[in-house]
């Protein structure tokens, strides 16, 4: 994976690139920096709502911020969303996870 440093430097040519965002949030949250990555999980999903994992990673840094409400409501839109688009994967994982916080 490209350091955040270069996918910066991407992101200014292709400032609205869900890709590039999504990368950006995962790399903020490999860091432990869980609050700069909701900020890019909401950009990736500002750019692209049908960014199923983007819902899915963005609930695991709200959990690791012990905010476990926020983590459900997110799961709950990604859920739908999940399912909307026919992604059988992801309404799985995001299944499991929602019901493993309660």
């Amino acid at each position: 994976m490209p350091s955040i440093a270069q996918l910066e430097k991407l992101l200014t040519l292709e400032p609205d690139d869900a890709f590039l965002l999504y990368g950006l949030a995962q790399e903020h949250a490999k860091l432990g920096d869980h609050q700069k990555a909701i900020e890019y999980f909401d950009k990736t999903l500002a750019a692209d709502p049908d960014y199923v994992y983007a819902y899915y990673h963005k609930a695991r840094s709200l959990e690791s911020l012990n905010q476990i409400d926020d983590a459900k409501s997110c799961l709950q839109i990604g859920l739908e969303t999940a399912k909307r688009v026919g992604d059988a994967k992801g309404t799985s994982e995001i299944s499991g996870f929602l019901a493993g916080l309660g």
